[in-house]
């Protein structure tokens, strides 16, 4: 089975090859059997990554050791799911999994149309092949994840026990198919700089624009779930640490929002289309360098898997799109194809969007590589702390949600004497006043998150009379764009008042504890009941008992005597893992969720012998509004979706 899997991918390779060259000199001399020789090509290249990815799974589930990809992220105890999931756990595994997404994509996308639209295909088919070539070198001459082990032994190493999590089992896929999903943007806006769009390209920007937004989708489930598996697993009570790879997955996601927002006034031959072919390049350029960040240990993470290697590749991948897309972008300036002059209804507004969402990516962006700057001008790596992080981006993000409250209204009717722009005034007024009083950016949020909430509120309003006031005779159609936009809206002002409440607000403390002691925190009494020991399929853990408690006084603790007049809130079991092949102990966290706050408890250490335990307890405000938040930006992405492929419903 790793035979043919190895052998797959060297087909795969030569395919890809292949497909580059030919679609390249059949838009060339627009030559419709050449063309057609490309797309089959492309084709015969995905059944090769299918074949592959197949066969890696194969080996994964049976645990054939004698594979090093195989011994090192699997063993016989180890369940049937993270198996499965093993296939996005090591960075061969995760490159050939991301390229047969892509590859699929670009076949779903630009494999099947009319024969007037063949060249524009074959270009930009010759655009994500080119990539695909760079990723199959990788996998055949540095990541091969067939590549056999030297000593073949009984069991395997298992799974790093940090990604034994049901979200780290989706975490990385969500964030895979957005990756390789923006693919297609980029592949479309090289042929469009080539000037291959001709009269068809309002069709074909129609279809880029739904894939920007399928592939936003994605990345923003992908980032969330990093999130909540970072919050639900590390045991630090956080779900953001600015973690290098946490950044890499950041950084496309704010370039592609403003990507998405930038196709909303989306015009041909404009400084518009010029936004969104530069957004689109930028998107999946940074997809691809958060893979080198991530896979060559150019910085260190804990998600990261820092193998020596020819990370150089990517680097040269890199350096080949943007000497290519300058070319084509001076090229089609200087044939007059793009008039800097002209700007699409509303543009300068989403231009700000645009340079902001430009800046704090900047800004992360430095900050990330900043210990591989520092090294190369000092001996030492200097690592910068959340803090420079924090400072930066939370009024830029405060400024992006002031922006979410306005622009809108601005995009359609202008700055005019209405109460939406003159209301920001007195908004930043009283929202810095009140950071000057508070030095707290939290209350300053929550004003801003009120100001969103009530334009949004307007908007439906008036969007209801609107359509009450029309002919009766004429039924009004529902516009689901409209609707889910604002429906996003709501979820990222909902998020945001989670990340206000649970950053700005947050209660912590420590307690070493006996059985039979206890601990107050912010109105609960933390009862130590006893300690216990549990095995699973592949660990063992030692699980403490604790009662939680209503305080009646938050400031003065109850003894054990009061313990039965008081409320029982919830009894929890935060544990400690110790996982049998890795040997590697894992803080199991345990979390009483409510929609005012979180109580969320980890053992940082435990002594069986004596019971003694070292015991975070941690109240997080509003926590869960961020998790409601993101549910409900995906839902109203999908109503968005449903509008591109049914514009219009009879209600």
């Amino acid at each position: 089975m790793a035979e043919l899997g190895n052998f797959a991918l060297i087909l795969g390779f030569f395919l890809a090859s292949y497909a580059v060259l030919i679609d390249i000199l059949g838009a060339w001399r627009k030559d419709c059997g050449l063309i057609d020789s490309g797309r089959n090509a492309t084709i015969a290249s995905l059944g090769c990554l299918t074949v592959a990815t197949i066969a890696l799974w194969v080996l994964l589930i049976s645990g054939d050791f004698s594979v090093s990809y195989v011994a090192e992220h699997t063993s016989k105890a180890l369940p049937l799911a993270y198996k499965v999931s093993a296939l996005w756990a090591g960075a061969s595994g995760s490159l050939l999994f991301w390229l047969w997404l892509q590859v699929g994509f670009v076949v779903l996308a630009f494999c099947k149309f009319d024969a007037n639209k063949k060249v524009f295909a074959a270009g930009a088919r010759a655009a994500a092949n080119m990539v695909s070539v760079f990723f199959l070198l990788v996998l055949v001459l540095d990541k091969n994840p067939f590549a056999l082990s030297a000593v073949v032994g009984a069991d395997g190493a298992g799974l790093n026990p940090l990604l034994q999590h049901p979200a780290m089992a989706l975490h990385p896929p969500t964030l895979f198919i957005g990756y390789a999903a923006f693919a297609i943007p980029f592949a479309w806006a090289f042929a469009s700089l080539k000037g291959h769009g001709g009269q068809e390209g309002p069709e074909l920007f129609k279809q880029a624009r739904n894939w920007i937004l399928w592939a936003w989708l994605f990345l923003t489930v992908g980032n969330v779930l990093g999130a909540w598996w970072a919050y639900e697993e590390l045991g630090w009570g956080g779900y953001w640490a600015w973690d290098p790879v946490e950044n890499s997955s950041l950084m496309p996601w704010l370039i592609a929002t403003a990507l998405l927002h930038c196709s909303r006034t989306y015009k041909r031959n404009t400084s518009t289309a010029i936004w969104m072919m530069i957004l689109a390049i930028a998107t999946f350029s940074l997809c691809i360098f958060g893979t080198f960040l991530t896979r060559y240990g150019l910085v260190s993470s804990v998600h990261a898997f820092p193998e020596p290697g020819l990370g150089i590749l990517f680097l040269v991948l890199l350096v080949h799109i943007w000497v290519i897309a300058a070319v084509l972008l001076w090229r089609s300036y200087r044939h007059g194809d793009i008039n800097l002059a002209a700007r699409g209804k509303g543009f300068r507004f989403i231009t700000y969007n645009n340079w902001l969402m430009v800046l704090l990516t900047f800004v992360i962006f430095v900050g990330t590589l900043f210990p591989f700057f520092s090294g190369l001008l000092t001996e030492q790596k200097i690592t910068l702390k959340p803090e420079y992080f924090t400072k930066i981006t939370a009024p830029g993000g405060l400024a992006l949600l002031l922006l979410l409250c306005v622009c809108p209204h601005l995009i359609r009717y202008g700055i005019g004497k209405s109460w939406r722009t003159i209301g920001v005034v007195p908004v930043v007024v009283i929202a810095l006043a009140v950071w000057l009083v508070s030095h707290k950016l939290a209350p300053v949020c929550f004003i801003i998150c009120g100001f969103a909430m009530l334009n949004l509120a307007v908007d439906f309003i008036s969007r209801y009379i609107q359509n009450r006031s029309r002919d009766n005779k004429s039924v009004p159609p529902l516009n689901l764009r409209w609707y889910g936009a604002r429906i996003v809206h709501i979820g990222v002002v909902l998020a945001f008042i989670g990340i206000a409440g649970s950053s700005g607000y947050g209660t912590q403390k420590l307690a070493a504890l006996m059985p039979g002691e206890e601990m107050s925190v912010a109105g609960f009494d933390i009862v130590y009941e006893s300690l216990d020991t549990e095995h699973g399929p592949n660990f063992t853990a030692v699980t403490a008992k604790i009662a939680v408690y209503e305080s009646v006084d938050p400031n003065t603790p109850n003894t054990m005597s009061d313990a039965e007049e008081r409320k029982l809130i919830a009894r929890l079991g935060p544990a400690k893992a110790v996982y049998n092949a890795s040997g590697e102990a894992v803080s199991e966290v345990d979390i009483r969720r409510t929609l005012r706050e979180d109580l969320y408890l980890a053992l940082t250490e435990v002594d069986a012998g004596s019971k003694l335990i070292n015991l975070r307890v941690m109240v997080k405000p509003l926590i869960n509004w961020i998790w409601i938040g993101s549910i409900v930006i995906l839902l109203g992405t999908v109503v968005v979706l449903i509008s591109f492929y049914k514009r219009k419903i009879i209600v």
